[in-house]
């Protein structure tokens, strides 16, 4: 050490270290957005972008969605109108597939017929169009026509050449989302541009933002089998450590609920980390899947309780007026088939005291796995959340010399965290250990060191009985 002479100050680390706080219910939705639309293309979210949003606004300049779009078409318009317009949560992360110059079909002289100067292409999101004249001349936009290319209605002017028209032929191409497979929705990374794409986009997320996936959702997607299995198995390991929860929907083919355990059990959607919804609903004369309105729920619900996933999103209203199994038919379902539908391990919407609520607390693996670790939705969401927290907290430890100091400031922090959860009532108790028994020589002689947390989280009230009995005893009273 140098000479020196005068007063001298050290910062020494602090003893106990602060929890790092995580939001529980940050969904991820990967699905269609009609980016065609977009004027200025480098604000779009394009086929392998991963894309943050605080807003509404800031969604429709990213997926150039509209509140009327054609949710069955577009997902991510369902998605954004659902989080920012129904629930007024955010933030939401969108992942979109649907690539305007692959996903296009086109139509070669299609007749139109034109009544009262207006006229109807047979499809809508058009991407490029071109009009002729009957017997094949190109006409000018904006002087013989105009054309909305979301609707794919034709206006004629009435100073052009079709101001006599009785039909003209189109040539056009148009926006194809359905074209679209599960295997792209899955996604992968592909070998030769090592460009990752789908649900494997999700670990993007993190290394992108800083936030962590709670909830992931593919909305349009989900309901095929293979879908929902790959969401479930990334929600079990985002970045090959982190822990969120998927949510599925189950296809409109089912529509009786007597046909949804079978369908379930034989698609083998049975995973701990995945919630399974059927069926699906209806605001404002659209059609929204059950899975979309889940996310909604859960991200209201956990916001109104300090962002923690303590308190189950069921019986939590639902921003719907309608249920629906095929998208066309009003589906009512009593108490009795909710309930049956939760004791297989789906979650539904039900209409009995208070309005439309989400109902069920069981994830997919019920009830074929009773570990309620596992089966209760808010249990699984505390566990994965809170793990989250031990690895953000705790990797700035990584690498520190193993000994009695580092030991004790995880035992000391940590307590005092739990301890904090206690008392602000998220969880029953809990408590941290560092034993012998569970970090043998070997281990610490290699760098691995174990703790050890017991803990108690609370499930929800699920059934509530009353017993009434007749006391006789009650008679004397009619004797003053």
């Amino acid at each position: 050490m140098s000479f020196y002479h005068g007063v001298e100050v050290k910062q020494i680390q602090t003893s106990i270290i602060p929890p790092r706080k995580i939001s529980a219910s940050i969904p991820v939705f990967i699905g269609c957005a009609p980016i065609h639309r977009i004027t200025d293309q480098a604000q779009a979210a394009k086929n392998g972008d991963v894309v943050l949003c605080h807003n509404n606004a800031a969604a429709v300049q990213a997926l150039g969605y509209k509140s009327t779009d054609n949710f069955e078409k577009w997902g991510l318009s369902e998605a954004a109108y659902t989080m920012f317009t129904l629930y007024a949560c955010s933030p939401a992360i969108f992942i979109n597939i649907y690539d305007p110059a692959v996903h296009r079909k086109t139509v070669l002289n299609e007749v139109v017929t034109i009544d009262s100067f207006t006229g109807q292409l047979q499809h809508d999101d058009i991407i490029i169009s071109k009009i002729c004249t009957i017997d094949g001349i190109e006409c000018k936009r904006n002087v013989d026509y105009s054309i909305t290319k979301l609707t794919g209605k034709i206006k004629i002017l009435r100073n052009g050449i079709l101001q006599s028209a009785e039909s003209v032929l189109a040539t056009y191409t148009y926006a194809a989302p359905e074209m679209i497979t599960a295997n792209e929705c899955i996604g992968g990374v592909d070998l030769d541009t090592n460009k990752t794409t789908g649900i494997q986009l999700v670990d993007r997320v993190f290394t992108q933002y800083r936030v962590l996936p709670g909830v992931i959702v593919a909305p349009g997607f989900s309901d095929n089998p293979s879908v929902a299995a790959v969401m479930a198995t990334k929600a079990a390991s985002i970045n090959g450590i982190f822990r969120a929860i998927a949510v599925a929907d189950l296809p409109t083919t089912i529509t009786n609920p007597t046909q949804v355990p079978a369908y379930k059990n034989k698609k083998n959607l049975v995973q701990e980390d995945l919630i399974v919804c059927w069926p699906r609903a209806v605001f404002n004369n659209q059609v929204i899947r059950l899975s979309t309105l889940a996310a909604g729920v859960i991200a209201r619900t956990d916001a109104n309780n300090d962002d923690v996933p303590y308190v189950s999103p069921s019986n939590k209203s639902l921003q719907m007026q309608a249920a629906t199994a095929d998208g066309k038919t009003e589906l009512w379902l009593g108490l009795d088939e909710a309930n049956y539908l939760n004791a297989n391990g789906v979650v539904t919407a039900l209409n009995f005291i208070g309005g439309w609520k989400l109902w069920g607390n069981r994830t997919a693996c019920y009830p074929d796995v009773t570990d309620i670790k596992d089966t209760i939705i808010s249990n699984r969401r505390m566990f994965g959340w809170y793990g989250n927290q031990l690895i953000l907290t705790w990797w700035q430890k990584i690498d520190e010399p193993i000994g009695h100091r580092l030991a004790q400031t995880i035992v000391n922090s940590e307590q005092i965290n739990l301890n904090s959860y206690t008392a602000s009532g998220y969880i029953l108790g809990g408590r941290i250990e560092f034993l012998e028994g569970e970090n043998s020589s070997l281990d610490l002689m290699d760098g691995i060191i174990n703790f050890h947390i017991n803990w108690g989280t609370q499930t929800p009230a699920e059934r509530i009985q009353f017993s009434l009995e007749y006391d006789p005893d009650y008679l004397s009273t009619l004797f003053g």
